[in-house]
């Protein structure tokens, strides 16, 4: 009987540890969860674009949940439920079950808080800061002229072959056209502005006057070629000294008087030069003779 009990007790402890583990699904490996960064927000940016008619889904809107928070345990990464899904009782097993996003939907709480955001003319959405975790994305007003997309889960962030993804792109397919579509119009271009108008040119300043050229030079006439111009007569040429008559050479018998410069010299009256010696020779004589006269006299 208490074998009874203890093997009641081991298979409540094993189903026990079996919804346990259902209900923490693995995020990653444990090689690749030591490179994921907790501290960090993600983003999600929503392309909502029918390929078939090539048109983008125009307004509506798209609200994001949080399903799930990310955690880490004995070095394992794996999602725990926010309070608006704790006691949903849908295990996140498997993420890419197609039906996973539609029964949590079914089990959204009125009171669940979400974030919403208009999609664009682009048919593009952006959900910015959000914390690290498990989203379920609901189109809560429809796109004009199509039905609702199907709802669908993201997880923030996503691991792939580089690492780790903080910001995903999701494209989901969307919902079926509820009336024809028709491309729309092409913008109309806008009314191209008026060009400037030139400004009007100043004036061009009036030119100098140029000044009257100086009259040029009258040529000289120039010499008739049949009339040459006549030589002019030689000079007479200077008749040369009669080589047989040459110029008498200046007295040297009369020195210039000493101690009277040359400019100072008494002019020649004509007079003759032998005198002087003549009488010279006179007076020598009539020397010598009266000597002689005397030396007989005192002697007698």
């Amino acid at each position: 009987m208490k074998q009874n009990k203890n093997n009641r007790f081991a298979a409540l402890l094993l189903a026990l540890c079996m919804a346990v583990s259902c209900a923490l699904p693995a995020l990653a490996a444990p090689a690749a969860s030591a490179n994921i960064d907790l501290s960090r927000t993600g983003s999600m940016d929503v392309t909502l674009y029918d390929h078939q008619n090539d048109v983008p889904l125009r307004g509506g809107a798209l609200t994001v949940y949080k399903v799930a928070d990310v955690a880490r345990t004995n070095g394992d990464l794996h999602f725990v439920y926010t309070a608006d899904f704790t006691g949903c009782g849908i295990a996140l097993g498997d993420l890419t079950d197609s039906t996973l996003a539609s029964r949590l939907e079914a089990k959204l709480p009125a009171r669940a808080a979400g974030t919403t955001h208009k999609i664009s003319e682009q048919g593009i959405v952006s959900f910015d800061a959000l914390p690290l975790g498990l989203y379920l994305v609901v189109q809560t007003e429809n796109s004009k002229g199509y039905e609702a997309i199907n709802s669908f889960l993201v997880s923030l962030p996503m691991a792939d072959e580089s690492g780790w993804l903080y910001t995903v792109d999701a494209t989901p397919k969307v919902g079926a056209p509820t009336q024809e579509v028709t491309p729309p119009e092409p913008e109309t271009p806008s009314t191209p502005s008026e060009p400037d108008k030139p400004s009007k040119p100043e004036k061009p300043s009036e030119p100098d006057k140029p000044t009257q050229p100086d009259n040029p030079d009258m040529p000289v006439d120039p010499n008739d070629p049949n009339r040459p111009v006549s030589p002019g007569t030689p000079d007479n040429p200077v008749n040369p000294g009669n080589p047989d008559n040459p110029v008498a050479p200046g007295n040297p018998d009369n020195p210039v008087a000493p101690g009277r410069p040359d400019g100072n010299a008494l002019p020649q009256s004509g007079q003759l030069n032998w005198p002087i010696p003549f009488m010279a020779c006179s007076g020598v004589l009539l020397f010598a003779v009266g000597w002689v006269l005397d030396r007989k006299e005192t002697l007698a």
